[in-house]
C-alpha cells in the first residue's frame, strides 16, 4: 500500500512535564500542536500534582525511560520540529543534550522552564546551569521570560532594553534565535533577536489572569510554524498573535489560574432559538 505523506500534518516532538488541569506542560502543547494543524507526540520528563491554584509536587521521570520513549519515537521517521520545556532533572537534561547533538537538523525551540507561574521551583540549579551550557548552542531559538533570561546571561533583565541586552547576549551563548518574553510588562513585549534583526512584538495586555500555560503555549506556537516550513521571525509574530488570543478567550476550570484557550480557532457560539432539538433537512 503507497502512504502519502506530502498533505499530512508535520509531527512535531514535545519534551516536557505533565500537568494534569491541562493548562501547561505536554497537554497545552499537543493542544498548540492540533491547533496549527500538527500532530504532536510527547516524551514525558515529569509528573506533577497541579491544579488551577497551584503545583504540589514534582516527580522525574527516570532519564532511561524518557530516553527509550524519545528515540522510540524517533523512529517512525516523521519529527519535523521539536520543543523542550520543564526537564525535570540533570539526568533528562542530559537526554534531551544527546537527542540534539543526534538530530542536528531538527529546529528545536527551548522554553527553559525553571519555576512554574505559582513560583514552585520545577528545576534546581544544576539542570538550569545544565541547559545554558549545553543546550542553548543546540536549539534554532530559546524563549525566556525575564526572570529565566537575566539567570541564563548574568544580565539585568527588567525593561525593553534589558530584554534587547539578553536577546543579543543569548545569540552570543549559541543559540540561532532568541526571544524573550515580557508578559508582565506594558504591552507584552516580546524581543526577538535572530542574528541579523532585532525585533519588538507588542500586544495589548488582556485578561493577565488568563496566563496559566502562557510559555509552553507560545514556544509551542513557534514550533508549529518553524514545522510549517516558516522562518523564525514570521513564526514569533504569528505565535504571539496565537497567545494574545487564547489569552482574550479564556475560561475558567477551577478557582485559580486561568489557561489559555489553546481551541478558540475551532470554537463557535451556539445559536439557540428553542430547546428543540436541531433535526437536519433532507437534501433532495
Amino acid at each position: 500500500m503507497n502512504h502519502s505523506h506530502n498533505s499530512t500534518p508535520p509531527v512535531i516532538l514535545t519534551i516536557a512535564g505533565f500537568d494534569p488541569s491541562g493548562g501547561a506542560g505536554i497537554i497545552a502543547d499537543l493542544k498548540t500542536f492540533a491547533s496549527h494543524n500538527c500532530y504532536g507526540v510527547a516524551g514525558i520528563t515529569a509528573l506533577t500534582t497541579q491544579n488551577s491554584q497551584g503545583v504540589t509536587a514534582v516527580e522525574p521521570v527516570q532519564a532511561a525511560l524518557l530516553k527509550g520513549s524519545v528515540n522510540a519515537l524517533l523512529t517512525d521517521g516523521q519529527i519535523k520540529a521539536v520543543k523542550v520545556g520543564m526537564l525535570g532533572s540533570r539526568a533528562n537534561a542530559e537526554v534531551v543534550r544527546e537527542f540534539l547533538e543526534a538530530n542536528a537538523t531538527l529546529p528545536c525551540v527551548l522554553d527553559p522552564v525553571w519555576r512554574s507561574s505559582t513560583g514552585v521551583e520545577l528545576t534546581d540549579a544544576a539542570t538550569f546551569e545544565f541547559v545554558r551550557d549545553y543546550l542553548l548552542s543546540r536549539v534554532a531559538v530559546v524563549t525566556p521570560n525575564l526572570e529565566e533570561a537575566a539567570s541564563l546571561t548574568g544580565l539585568t533583565v527588567e525593561n525593553v532594553d534589558g530584554m534587547k541586552a539578553a536577546a543579543r547576549k543569548l545569540v552570543e551563548m549559541g543559540s540561532r534565535a532568541a526571544v524573550v518574553t515580557g508578559g508582565n510588562l506594558d504591552k507584552s513585549p516580546d524581543v526577538c533577536f535572530d542574528g541579523v534583526a532585532l525585533e519588538t512584538f507588542a500586544a495589548d495586555r488582556v485578561k493577565p489572569d488568563n496566563t496559566h500555560g502562557t510559555g509552553c503555549t507560545f514556544s509551542s506556537a513557534i514550533a508549529a510554524n518553524l514545522a510549517l516550513g516558516r522562518q523564525i521571525l514570521d513564526s514569533v509574530m504569528l505565535a504571539k498573535a496565537y497567545v494574545t488570543e487564547a489569552i482574550r478567550k479564556a475560561y475558567p476550570i477551577g478557582p485559580g489560574r486561568i489557561p489559555l484557550n489553546h481551541f478558540f480557532r475551532m470554537q463557535q457560539v451556539p445559536r439557540v432559538t428553542d430547546s428543540t432539538p436541531a433535526v437536519a433537512e433532507p437534501v433532495h
